[in-house]
């Protein structure tokens, strides 16, 4: 134990003896340790984000598309044929211009089937969705995102429930019964949502959609059932084989998840870089200690140190200018990943501002520390117990 704490004054003495070298030696350790948690912070957030606003959280979901029309009765026929779908329902998009008492904007507006909202995974904040009776019955009204709220009446809180919103060229009245929930980065931020027969029968002219949206069963492998839904429409429903693309929420999480683990591998190159000129700068630093202090070095060898005590002294210095190097780098990585969550909330992107960093990362940080002092530290610490002592104190 007494040696232990001779060892870690003597180490805090040498350190301290050359502080501003000391700090520019453990910079690159700092940066590097600093860049891994904060992208490491920086990607779990933007990966939670994308997969919130784009709807991936929903893998069980499967979407048709054609670029030539299809039909209601296309996605009755697909319910029918696939039980593994446990709801289907359709849209179709017209880009129209909608209208307030006081402003107005082009926007898309979206005929929607009822089960839209809980296959999407779709939150409402204000009133409801629409529901059964405002398709059968081709009620007009609405459901709007934020944006339109912004855009229409001047705040994204505005309280809208009961107010009429002119739609289409013959700007006929929609009642608004329901706001989503969402902001600016929400794929329904700007959208107006309608019943799909009042848009078929009021501002579309035609019964065909655009997209076939459906929900596979628990447990029901989406991306073979996305498969069998393609051929399905290729050979029983006769669709052209080129003009149909049907894929899963699954199969766009994977390529999501394969985007960022390439961008995590090129962010852990750099940070390695940064670390490896760290281990070399700790290094550099020890070895030109070693030559300072080859006197000393010297005196204590002929009054009997060991070379495994020399060696400790040399390596614990080396180790704990990485660990320092690596906890200033944890606490300035935090902070940079606050300050990110901080200016991307500024910018209306929904963010924690909380880095999410878990304590295995931080472990992990730390362990590299530890590694690279003792990997660079132990040539000048081994160099050091080397030297002959007789020639050690003849050196000026």
């Amino acid at each position: 134990m007494m040696a232990l704490r001779y060892l870690l004054n003597e180490t805090w003495l040498s350190l301290s003896a050359n502080k501003i070298r000391s700090a520019l030696t453990i910079l690159g350790i700092v940066i590097g340790i600093a860049s891994v948690i904060a992208m490491t912070s920086l990607i779990s957030s933007m990966e939670d984000l994308l997969m919130r606003e784009l709807g991936l959280y929903q893998a069980r979901m499967v979407q048709i598309h054609s670029t030539e029309p299809m039909s209601l009765e296309d996605a009755q026929a697909i319910e029918g044929a696939f039980p593994d779908y446990e709801s289907v329902g359709s849209l179709m998009i017209v880009t129209a211009q909608v209208s307030s008492q006081t402003e107005s904007l082009n926007t898309q507006v979206f005929g929607v089937t009822d089960n839209y909202a809980y296959i999407q995974n779709i939150d409402i904040e204000q009133g409801r969705f629409l529901i059964e009776a405002d398709g059968t019955q081709a009620l007009q009204v609405a459901v709007v995102g934020k944006g339109i709220l912004r855009d229409l009446y001047g705040s994204e809180d505005a309280q809208v429930l009961g107010e009429t919103l002119r739609v289409g060229p013959k700007g006929e009245e929609y009642t608004i019964v329901g706001v989503i929930k969402g902001n600016g980065t929400s794929r329904n931020y700007n959208r107006v949502l309608v019943p799909l027969d009042t848009l078929h029968v009021r501002l579309a002219g035609t019964r065909t959609v655009d997209t076939v949206f459906a929900l596979a069963r628990e447990d029901v492998d989406t991306v073979d059932l996305s498969r069998r839904t393609q051929s399905y429409m290729t050979r029983t429903l006769e669709h052209p084989s080129d003009t149909v693309y049907v894929y899963s929420m699954q199969e766009m999480m994977d390529q999501l998840d394969l985007i960022v683990t390439s961008f995590s591998f090129m962010l852990s190159a750099i940070a390695v870089i940064a670390l490896f000129v760290g281990g070399i700068g700790i290094m550099n630093m020890m070895l030109t200690t070693v030559s300072e202090r080859r006197r000393e070095i010297g005196l204590r060898k002929s009054l009997g140190a060991h070379t495994s005590t020399i060696t400790r002294q040399f390596l614990l210095e080396a180790v704990t200018l990485s660990l320092v190097g690596g906890i200033l780098g944890i606490f300035l990585g935090l902070a940079v990943a606050v300050v990110l969550g901080l200016t991307a909330r500024s910018l209306g992107i929904d963010m924690p501002v909380a880095p999410e960093v878990g304590i295995e990362s931080i472990l992990i940080a730390v362990a590299i520390c530890v590694a690279i002092g003792i990997a660079f530290g132990f040539y000048p610490a081994r160099h050091a117990a080397k030297l002959d002592p007789v020639e050690s104190l003849r050196y000026q």
